[in-house]
């Protein structure tokens, strides 16, 4: 959260206390623990996948300040398309932005309203934009 001071500047509240930009963007890149991971199988395979409240709980810890934003959810074709922003501010003044798109079937097996299922999705797609799990997408 920024806050403006008497004299016009802006700083940081108390709340967190971003990292310069090389920082945080080191700490996202830093795999995932293991004992985070859960896996699902689909069809034959089974997958690697990190739960979105693991995402948002370590972007608490690596990217304090971060920012998720659902742009839009669109019905298109028989799916849900949502899009979304991630930003992450920085000590350097900067802020990042990642952004992206997840779509799920409306006629999905999941118990789940498609949107619900696609903009989870959508936010570890955008935290794996900015590093954070992207070890999963190998």
């Amino acid at each position: 959260m920024l806050k403006t001071s008497t004299n016009g500047t802006q700083g940081f509240s108390a709340k967190f206390s971003p990292r310069s930009t090389a920082e945080t963007l080191a700490d996202l890149s830093r795999p995932i623990d293991p004992r985070h991971l859960k896996t699902r199988k689909q069809g034959a395979t089974t997958l690697t996948y990190c739960p979105w409240n693991t995402i948002a709980r370590d972007l608490h810890h690596r990217a304090p300040g971060w920012c998720w934003e659902v742009q839009s959810v669109q019905e298109v074709g028989g799916a849900v398309v949502v899009t979304g922003r991630l930003t992450i501010p920085t000590a350097d003044g900067d802020l990042l932005h990642y952004s992206a798109v997840a779509s799920e079937p409306l006629e999905s097996k999941s118990q789940a309203p498609a949107a619900e299922v696609a903009a989870p999705s959508c936010l570890r797609r955008a935290a794996a934009l900015a590093g954070l799990g992207l070890e999963l997408w190998g």
